[in-house]
């Protein structure tokens, strides 16, 4: 296949880490108000590292993202629904302004529907649809997981034409975890304790080969230094750095590097060597809850 479209998943930074994260309460019903103000920008009240992973439906996090030399070039939010005891996540992200016009309006959209597993603990996708548009083309993939038959099954169209389609096992006793279904696992703590020295890996959807997300929680020693050379204020944070398939983001080595909140919420992430780019930068807005 020879579409390509330039910078096609430059802000999906997000949700893999993304792949990081959270605030937690109780249950869904016991999350704070929209828009309660927090202790320090990523923490929150009643927050607790791991639980019923249903508790997310409701909550949106908004992200600014900003590249080259324009400051809040684009804009994310990444939601948790419930409708009618299903379960999914929409992610959006998009230029804005004159960068917006420059880039021809670049928009993404991933949707994923879960099952809820594990005694409610653990999310695998049922669905995951994938959509990019850029001025008047629109790339669609759509993905379905039957675990009954092990089997992802998965088609791309640009526009209306299809240009992909295929069928792959689904390993036994496991799954291929979206950008969404990674991005809430982590944040319940699925992988075990988000704590310094930590390294764990995550099966996600094959692309050209590659299928694992690698994940190392920098050491106390390392995130000091990072911080010094970063001139950042001292927090009570977490220092990851990630490595992706390169085709995600289309970078030179895939590699993220994001500050967590004691909450583990991403306050600060940057996507390393991205194409004709260089690094994106993404920032923590706010965090709203609708019940």
């Amino acid at each position: 296949m020879s579409f390509n479209p330039l910078q096609r998943y430059s802000f999906l930074i997000i949700p893999i880490f993304g792949i990081i994260f959270t605030s937690f309460c109780p249950t869904t019903y016991a999350l704070e108000a929209k828009l309660a103000k927090p202790i320090t920008l990523g923490e929150y009240n009643n927050f607790l590292p791991v639980g019923k992973i249903t508790r997310f439906a409701g909550e949106t996090l908004y992200y600014d993202i900003s590249f080259l030399w324009f400051t809040n070039a684009a804009s994310a939010k990444v939601s948790f629904f419930e409708e009618r005891g299903k379960y999914f996540s929409v992610l959006e992200a998009g230029t804005k302004g004159f960068v917006g016009f420059f880039t021809s309006y670049r928009k993404h959209i991933y949707k994923t529907e879960f099952e809820i597993i594990d005694n409610g603990k653990k999310l695998r996708p049922k669905t995951f649809l994938r959509q990019v548009t850029i001025g008047s083309q629109v790339e669609t993939t759509r993905h379905n997981f039957d675990y009954v038959n092990r089997l992802h099954s998965w088609e791309k169209h640009v526009n209306e034409d299809k240009v992909e389609s295929g069928q792959r096992e689904i390993p036994p006793e496991g799954a291929f975890n979206d950008i969404l279904t990674s991005f809430y696992n982590v944040r319940n703590s699925v992988y075990g304790k988000l704590e310094n020295g930590r390294k764990f890996k995550i099966r996600t959807i094959p692309e050209k080969g590659h299928a694992e997300i690698s994940v190392h929680i920098w050491s106390k020693q390392d995130q000091e230094r990072f911080r010094i050379e970063e001139e950042r204020e001292k927090r009570d944070e977490l220092l990851f750095n990630i490595i992706v398939p390169k085709e995600i983001f289309k970078t030179e080595t895939g590699e993220l590097r994001a500050w967590i909140s004691k909450h583990y919420v991403p306050v600060e992430t940057t996507v390393k060597d991205y194409i004709l780019l260089g690094d994106l930068h993404a920032k923590f807005t706010r965090r709203e809850v609708h019940h």
